[in-house]
């Protein structure tokens, strides 16, 4: 069963190193502005209160580039 862990949010630029290798990743644009995220080798744009929940090649990073507010968490095994 997977299990939410590694929380973050913010309102600005960040990279996040994670624990552990992921495959699922959740982020929620909570901005007024286009967010964009890579994770692995592949990237994506958020629109303002677009939310990202999906099944992805495996990451061990996050980076985001945000004007406004975010939050999200992976999912990994427990």
């Amino acid at each position: 069963m997977k299990r939410a862990r590694d929380f973050f949010s913010g309102t600005g630029n960040m990279t996040k190193k994670l624990v552990e290798e992921c495959e699922e990743l959740v982020i929620v644009n909570d901005g007024t502005a286009d967010l964009t995220f890579t994770a692995g080798y592949t990237t994506w744009t958020l629109k303002p209160g677009e939310v990202f929940d999906e099944r992805i090649t495996g990451f061990e990073s996050i980076t985001i580039t945000a004007a406004g507010a975010y939050r999200g968490y992976v999912r990994n095994d427990a």
